[in-house]
């Protein structure tokens, strides 16, 4: 399954989830997941839209023509796999792992794939002090296969020292061709919960799609 393709973005994400939280991201815990301590812990109450979706295959082999356009992503956890991780953790634990949850789920990312094998991608989410976080990129693509259930795509993307990182990942579809999820690696606190991006397919064209599409999930 697909890693995030930004390198940079991958270094956001992998930061906040992966240990010692300093500099911009801060250690304290946000108000929006630890605001009422005397609150039952159970990720239910906490965390809404939580479920991982069901694909199903998609009714012919997909092909390079399919990805080209503008998809908006949203994160997902697997809610009963988070329940069962931090039924065992105390308070104060639970508290984190919820807080870190509650973070990555905030979770919005835009990705263009354009025509001519370059894309763009924006993403935003709340860090666990809440500070509103942006990044972006700029790459390229190309498919590498074609399968019934995806695509096997590669993204490069030219870092700040000049070396090209390369990423091979897997898009999985929907049946209707307008949706795929893409799976991402957390840090061990939230490794177990299928964590996911779902992607739509948007009908916006130019730049700066992360915002036009932010102020729609806001309202």
């Amino acid at each position: 399954m697909l890693k995030i393709r930004s390198s940079r973005m991958l270094i956001l994400i992998s930061f906040l989830f992966a240990g010692s939280m300093t500099g911009m991201l801060g250690c304290s815990e946000p108000t929006s997941a630890t605001a009422d301590k005397s609150q039952s812990t159970d990720p239910g109450n906490k965390i809404a839209s939580t479920a991982i979706p069901t694909t199903t295959p998609v009714e012919a082999k997909l092909t390079l023509d399919d990805l080209p356009g503008i998809w908006l992503g949203n994160a997902v956890l697997d809610q009963s796999k988070l329940t069962q991780k931090i039924s065992s953790l105390t308070p104060e634990q639970q508290e984190l792992v919820l807080a870190k949850a509650t973070s990555f789920l905030s979770t919005i990312m835009a990705v263009e794939y354009k025509t001519d094998g370059t894309l763009e991608n924006d993403l935003e989410m709340v860090s666990m002090d809440g500070q509103v976080m942006r990044d972006g990129s700029q790459g390229n693509w190309r498919v590498l296969e074609s399968r019934v259930d995806g695509l096997v795509i590669e993204t490069s993307e030219t870092l700040p020292n000049g070396t090209i990182a390369k990423t091979e990942s897997f898009l999985k579809f929907f049946a209707d061709g307008n949706r795929f999820v893409t799976a991402v690696t957390l840090g061990p606190d939230l490794q177990d919960c299928d964590a996911m991006i779902v992607f739509e397919k948007q009908q916006l064209t130019g730049l700066n799609v992360a915002e036009q599409n932010v102020e729609t999930e806001k309202r």
